[in-house]
């Protein structure tokens, strides 16, 4: 293991630990939709291109999500230590430097991106790489390093104008960074073909690596959750909770797809922009509110999405709590089964200071963590006076009742909720009431201007 003649050639050992990543990828992640996967051209250099948000779990949604053993470029400063380089060169990632590397370091990207031209000419495997250099920490598209438009410029140069060398940008976008059992959204987007910028490439190269810049950068842009104010960053992504189900009624939307509630998501982004651009005082005005509004939704300890009925049904409610209670001692055997290890990878995800790799060391701590976990459960069932067949069935539903055990206390959390709220709304709760009336406020001012964006597009049309 761990040892290949070059980088991109297909090897059994990745494949194996591939497939074991991608069990444990589904288990981590709720929810996965990939679109437009038929876009990834074959038997042609190409390049993956996503926006870069969530550490390693960025890189993992190539891994996961293909057939592909893609290679990628990381920086250079997590190569140390002989078996380390080799797990790395074995995963197929090759260190990129920059300018904190060292000057000297530095001119080795020549080597590098050498290296990257010739895994684009095999046409084996695609090569990947972030093209804001970094991960952020919040959704909107950042900075373009220019490495990723200098290889595929100087990887289509054997072909010419012929078309060869591609550019696919995939935009990713996850429920929350940081969660367990989340959503993850991935949309691959239209190719782009090198050879289009090759005329501008051979007499001005540097405006031809601008130019392709550009083009990527627009073509990301659509691809991915991309807000791009500061100001209030807040405010819109807590729109997204509170007006995406009104958004996509008005777009006539009926599905409820991640997809779905990307494009709502979307156009609700271009008409606050717009609305900022226009009437930046309505968005202060909608932001004052929508901050009153997580503010008090927090101190009545309540959710956005319990507010959008006017109430629950007590027998709904009744019925829920007996269903419960009937699953409760699955509740108690996942518990007993499963915390040891769900304790350890939070705890220790908690220490890390940078937010955006707590995903990362959870997947990655608890592919490990968890299978040894359950061998020890194994072992200490060898010793108990069963059959050997039920031992086995205990054995394999460990990682069931886990997942039974979280998303029953996430159940309950979510039951208490509207329990909590149904009886605030029933005694006219005057905090309640207020925190009604605010939210009905909210979508009364975005509706307003959702019309007046709809009146504005007629008028242009």
């Amino acid at each position: 293991m761990f040892h290949k003649k070059r980088i991109d050639e297909w090897a059994l050992d990745y494949w194996l630990l591939q497939r074991y990543a991608k069990f444990w990828y589904r288990i981590f992640y709720r929810r996965i939709e990939v679109v437009n996967r038929h876009l990834i051209p074959e038997n042609r250099p190409v390049i993956l291109a996503p926006n870069h948000q969530n550490a390693l779990m960025d890189a993992m949604v190539l891994v996961c999500n293909t057939e592909f053993q893609n290679v990628f470029l990381a920086r250079a400063d997590i190569f140390k230590g002989k078996m380390l380089v080799r797990f790395l060169t074995f995963a197929n990632i090759m260190p990129v430097y920059r300018i904190r590397d060292g000057i000297e370091n530095v001119k080795r990207n020549d080597e590098v991106f050498e290296k990257t031209v010739q895994v684009l000419r095999n046409k084996l495997n695609p090569l990947s790489i972030f093209p804001e250099g970094n991960h952020g920490d919040k959704r909107r598209l950042r900075n373009l390093v220019k490495g990723l438009f200098r290889i595929a410029l100087m990887a289509q140069e054997d072909y010419g104008d012929n078309k060869d060398v591609v550019i696919v940008p995939v935009g990713v976008d996850y429920g929350h960074y940081q969660n367990f059992r989340t959503t993850l959204f991935v949309n691959i987007g239209k190719p782009i073909e090198i050879s289009d910028f090759m005329p501008v490439y051979r007499d001005n190269p540097v405006q031809a690596i601008n130019q392709l810049k550009e083009r990527f950068s627009e073509a990301l842009g659509t691809l991915m959750i991309n807000i791009q104010t500061e100001t209030y960053y807040d405010l819109y992504m807590a729109l997204r909770e509170i007006f995406n189900e009104e958004m996509r009624t008005r777009l006539a939307i009926k599905g409820k797809t991640l997809s779905d509630r990307f494009r709502a998501d979307k156009v609700m982004i271009d008409m606050l922009n717009r609305e900022l651009e226009t009437h930046p005082e309505t968005i202060e005005k909608l932001n004052t509110k929508v901050t009153e509004y997580k503010r008090a939704l927090s101190h009545a300890g309540l959710r956005d999405w319990v507010l959008r009925k006017k109430q629950y049904p007590i027998s709904g409610l009744f019925l829920m709590a007996v269903v419960k209670l009937m699953l409760l001692p699955f509740f108690i055997a996942g518990i007993i089964t499963n915390w040891i290890p769900y304790w350890f990878t939070g705890s220790k995800a908690r220490t890390m200071k940078d937010p955006q790799f707590h995903s990362s060391f959870k997947y990655v701590i608890g592919m490990i963590v968890f299978p040894v976990w359950y061998l020890v459960i194994l072992g200490i069932l060898a010793f108990v006076p069963v059959a050997g067949y039920l031992k086995l069935i205990a054995f394999l539903l460990l990682p069931a009742l886990g997942l039974i055990a979280f998303h029953y206390y996430i159940g309950v959390l979510k039951f208490l909720s509207r329990f909590r709220y149904t009886l605030k709304v029933k005694g006219q709760n005057p905090e309640c009431l207020r925190i009604r009336e605010l939210r009905k406020n909210i979508l009364a001012t975005m509706n307003e201007i959702a019309d007046q964006n709809s009146l504005i597009h007629e008028g242009k049309g």
